[in-house]
C-alpha cells in the first residue's frame, strides 16, 4: 500500500510540537484508523534504533494511518527537557488526540494509543482521562514503576546546584520527581474499558515486566491480553524482538 509521510506542529502552552504524520493512500471515500505514538523519556518521535519510524511505517503499509510527536522538551519540539513532567506529558498527549481527531483522513472513532516505556504510562493516564475518544490501547514495556524511577534518578546522577539532576546529559528538573513521588499510576485507570494489550519483555532492567503484568491485572473489565516476550530487554533490541513486537501489535490493533 502506497502511504504519505508529512510533517505536522501543534502549539500546546506557547509551545510547538513537531511531529510526522504517516497517512494511508485511499480512494478519498473512507476513512482510516490511526495509532498515536507515545515515547518514552529521554525518547523521541524516532526512538532507539528508528523504532517508531518503523513502526509508523508498517503500521501504514497494513491500513492504520499514524501520529508520532515529540512530546516538549524533547526531540525537535519547543521546550526545555528541565521543564518537563509526567503530568504535563499526559496533558500534551490528550491535545494530540484532540488534534489527531480533526485531521480530514481519520476516523475519530478508530483513534488508538501505542506507548513505550513512560510513553506507555502516558498514554494509560490519557485513555484514562479521555476514554470515551480512545478505541485502543497496546502498551510496550509500559514504566508503572516510574515513582520509583524518578526517585531513583535524584539518588544516582550527579546533582546541579539548581537541584536538578544531570541524567545521562540532559538537565532533568527537579519537578519531575515531585510530580511523580506520590502518584500511583495504576489509580483509577479502570475508568478506560476498551481493549488493551500489554508487551513486554522478561529481561527487562529498567521496567522489570511485573509492572507490565500489574497493568493486565489492573484491566478487569477490558478485553485484555499480555505477551510476555521471554529474554527480551526494554528497548526490544533484536531484528527477531522487533518481528515479534510489531506482529503481536499489528495484530491486536487490526482486530
Amino acid at each position: 500500500m502506497i502511504t504519505i509521510e508529512y510533517s505536522i506542529t501543534l502549539e500546546i502552552n506557547g509551545l510547538t510540537l513537531r511531529g510526522m504524520a504517516h497517512k494511508p493512500e485511499s480512494d478519498g471515500s473512507s476513512k482510516s484508523p490511526v495509532a498515536i505514538l507515545f515515547h518514552g523519556i529521554t525518547g523521541s518521535k524516532i526512538d532507539d534504533h528508528f523504532l517508531l519510524v518503523r513502526y509508523a511505517r508498517e503500521l501504514a503499509k497494513q491500513g492504520i494511518g499514524c501520529v508520532r510527536f515529540d512530546f516538549s522538551g524533547s526531540g525537535e519540539s519547543d521546550g526545555s527537557f528541565s521543564e518537563m513532567t509526567f503530568s504535563g506529558e499526559v496533558h500534551e498527549g490528550i491535545e494530540i488526540v484532540n488534534f489527531v481527531k480533526k485531521l480530514d483522513w481519520v476516523d475519530s472513532t478508530k483513534v488508538m494509543l501505542v506507548g513505550h516505556s513512560m510513553g506507555g504510562a502516558v498514554a494509560a493516564q490519557v485513555a484514562k482521562e479521555i476514554p470515551n475518544d480512545i478505541h485502543k490501547v497496546c502498551l510496550w514495556a509500559p514504566a508503572g514503576n516510574m515513582n520509583k524511577l524518578a526517585a531513583s534518578y535524584f539518588e544516582k546522577y550527579p546533582k546541579l546546584p539548581n537541584g536538578n539532576v544531570d541524567l545521562n546529559g540532559l538537565e532533568l528538573g527537579r519537578g519531575f520527581y515531585e510530580d511523580l513521588k506520590n502518584r500511583n499510576l495504576y489509580h483509577e485507570i479502570t475508568s478506560y474499558t476498551n481493549p488493551v494489550m500489554i508487551i513486554h519483555g522478561t529481561e527487562d532492567e529498567a521496567v522489570p515486566h511485573e509492572y507490565g503484568q500489574r497493568y493486565y491485572d489492573t484491566y478487569v473489565n477490558n478485553d485484555r491480553g499480555i505477551h510476555l516476550m521471554e529474554g527480551v530487554d526494554h528497548v526490544f533490541g533484536r531484528l527477531s524482538w522487533i518481528d515479534e513486537l510489531f506482529d503481536h501489535s499489528i495484530q491486536f490493533l487490526n482486530n
